[in-house]
């Protein structure tokens, strides 16, 4: 994911500081670009049949990736089974993934894997590192010879010459999933055409994608506090935003409008219609950084600034949502994924939460920029064994099971009683789960996430109804489905340019022009038009 976007790992500490869970899946926000090598012959390649599962029928209907389904409760009195039988044949399976919270007891003492393995009649070795040190991790692991049976790979961690590791260590799997194939694995259908272009690679499938939602960032917002600040609807436009950030700034009572110069740079660029990340007309890539919407943003954002609305202490996306859980600001970055924990929090806490749609600068139309559509897919080692693939293929359709599925809430809590109880029809996980649900198998593969925060019914209503207004103007970023080497290897020293350049204007210690004068000169040299001309080839070569 690019810094210029609210990080998953922030999410997660939004989700995690005000103290509500994260959903029934994981929180998501993913964006990034895929690597996909040979871009001529992965277009080529015929990506798995979508069949939707009509398992259970929503309360609120979803709309492919960008609106997610959304659930009242979950029906356990009417739960049906997806998976026959069970998938495995008994084979070991050792399985390379991550964790962003604590990673969980050991299998001898961990009822939730012994759970797990039963079910799946398989062994799952499970190798689970935590996040931040998860790139180290694989890399160690692939230098050092031995590949596990099944490893993650994740937008997040882009890993150089991705297409060439898979290539030589990973098996391809294409014959197994490619078009009606997936049939023999309907859990897998299931799941979004356009998660699994990020599998595609050499000119094949060679993996099984998690599934993300769409929908981008909107502004959270305490509505209480806007309310008291005499802001009683969500602005209309960008000025109506920094009169209302201006307004319920109150640094005697330690409030202010927004947390740090991304955020409120974030602001402007949606208003103003900024590209995500790039933008392509005529086969041309131009990033962001080189557009007059991305000026205007800055420059918008300084008088944020100069207003006093901006948090004094606020530097990072994590800064944020640390303030925003203290209510020390009254608006901050969120997710759709991380929202129900957001909203429950805030329900909790008696006060009112609720997604702002980003308002329009004057003569301009607002956009969301869209997020990834898969955040990590599970690439199997290299074997030519085809029955042991089919049989990692079932366990991963196991894991993809769709809402209201036994299986699903097998993956999803664990064991009755022991992992969770039903009080009143509400899922309420136990002190147990905390501590052994830190095995990630649910990124080995997992179904489309649906919004589900039992017994906060409003919450649900409200993003579906954000989804819902700004679905038409959701805009993706065109290089998710190309590979670029230098875009793979130098993406974080470009973003650091990046951030360091939206503080110095957006702070007041340099003028706009320094954008177009500084900013985008050192940006292309330092790997930026290697990056597009890259780009530009994966593209027309396709």
């Amino acid at each position: 994911m690019t810094v210029l976007k609210p990080s998953r790992r922030g999410f997660l500490s939004a989700a995690v500081l005000l103290g509500g869970a994260a959903g029934t899946g994981l929180l998501s926000g993913c964006a990034g670009g895929s690597s996909t090598g040979n871009t001529a012959a992965n277009s080529k390649v015929a990506l798995p049949a979508y069949i939707p599962s009509s398992l259970v029928e929503a309360d609120l209907p979803g709309k492919g990736a960008a609106i997610q389904a959304g659930f009242f409760k979950y029906p356990l009195d009417d739960l049906k089974r997806t998976v026959e039988a069970a998938p495995g044949n008994g084979s070991s399976f050792s399985f390379l993934t991550l964790t962003f919270g604590a990673v969980g007891t050991a299998k001898e003492q961990n009822k939730y894997w012994q759970f797990m393995n039963k079910e799946l009649n398989a062994d799952m070795d499970a190798q689970t590192t935590l996040a931040d040190s998860y790139l180290q991790k694989v890399q160690t692991v692939v230098a050092g010879g031995q590949i596990p049976d099944m490893v993650t790979f994740g937008s997040n961690y882009p890993i150089p010459q991705t297409p060439a590791l898979l290539k030589s260590k990973f098996t391809e799997i294409t014959s197994h999933v490619s078009g009606d194939a997936i049939k023999d694995y309907p859990n897998l259908a299931n799941i979004p055409t356009e998660a699994w272009q990020a599998t595609v690679f050499n000119g094949g499938i060679y993996g099984v994608p998690c599934p993300r939602p769409t929908g981008g960032a909107p502004i959270l917002a305490y509505t209480d506090s806007f309310a008291a600040a005499g802001v009683t609807a969500a602005p209309k436009n960008l000025e109506d935003l920094r009169d209302a950030l201006k307004a319920v700034t109150d640094p005697g009572k330690s409030l202010w409008g927004v947390s740090n110069a991304f955020s409120a740079a974030y602001y402007g660029r949606l208003g103003n219609g900024s590209p995500n990340n790039w933008r392509v007309e005529g086969g041309k890539f131009t990033h962001e950084i080189e557009t007059e919407a991305f000026e205007a943003a800055l420059a918008w954002a300084a008088q944020v600034k100069q207003d006093g609305s901006i948090h004094p202490d606020g530097i990072t996306v994590e800064d944020g949502n640390r303030l925003f859980a203290a209510r020390n600001v009254a608006t901050t970055l969120g997710s759709a994924t991380g929202w129900p924990g957001v909203y429950a929090a805030a329900v909790k806490a008696g006060t009112k939460v609720a997604p702002w749609v980003a308002p329009a600068a004057e003569g301009k139309s607002a956009v969301l920029h869209a997020g990834s559509p898969y955040g990590f897919f599970t690439a199997f080692a290299k074997t030519d064994d085809a029955e042991r693939i089919k049989e990692m293929l079932r366990i991963a359709d196991y894991m993809a099971s769709p809402f209201g599925s036994q299986e699903h809430l097998n993956v999803t809590y664990g064991v009755k009683d022991l992992h969770w109880t039903n009080k009143n029809g509400v899922i309420a996980p136990t002190d147990l789960a905390k501590t052994e649900k830190g095995i990630s198998f649910s990124y080995l593969s997992n179904a489309p996430i649906p919004q589900f925060n039992p017994g906060f019914e409003e919450g649900t209503k409200l993003i579906h109804e954000f989804q819902t207004k700004t679905e038409p103007t959701l805009v993706t970023d065109p290089s998710l489905v190309l590979f670029s080497d230098a875009w793979s290897n130098k993406k974080a020293q470009l973003n650091t340019l990046i951030t360091t350049a939206i503080n110095d204007v957006v702070l007041g210690r340099k003028p706009v022009s320094t954008i177009k004068a500084e900013l985008v000169p050192a940006w292309k040299t330092a790997g930026g038009d290697q990056a597009r001309k890259e780009f530009e080839e994966a593209l027309a070569a396709g």
